[in-house]
């Protein structure tokens, strides 16, 4: 049996950071984070229904999104 830590941030109210290793899924209610460690450890899924992903994983994801959206913005002028 392989042992894994997964850590839960509650930052307050009903927003959670899952973190597994240096890779995380942030913005996260009560409900999603449940989700999320479930599919985690569930033996036949072992997959999260939400992105884990590492801090530049994460930089690159918002660079691309900020970039489609000034082209986006540029095309609709």
């Amino acid at each position: 049996m392989t042992t894994r830590t997964i850590t839960i941030v509650c930052h307050g109210g009903n927003h959670f950071d899952v973190f597994e290793g240096e890779r995380y899924a942030d913005h996260l209610c009560w409900d999603e984070m449940l989700g999320q460690v479930a599919e985690l450890t569930h033996p036949s899924i072992n997959r999260g229904r939400y992105r884990m992903e590492t801090p530049e994983e994460g930089w690159e994801r918002e660079e691309r999104l900020k970039a489609a959206a000034a082209r986006a913005k540029e095309n609709a002028a």
